[in-house]
């Protein structure tokens, strides 16, 4: 199903030993994504502006 608020917000990774990753099918885990991204840029351009 699509956009399952029942599906879990983090899953075990299949690439990885025990890695948990935010699942994309989740609407918060897609949110958080967004969000950690949005952050990665901030911090990546304050220390290049620095």
């Amino acid at each position: 199903m699509r956009d399952d608020p029942g599906e879990p917000v983090f899953v075990r990774s299949k690439w990885g030993a025990n890695n948990y990753v935010f699942n994309w099918r989740n609407p918060v885990g897609r949110v958080l994504i967004v969000v950690t991204l949005l952050a990665a840029i901030v911090v990546l351009g304050s220390l290049y502006a620095s």
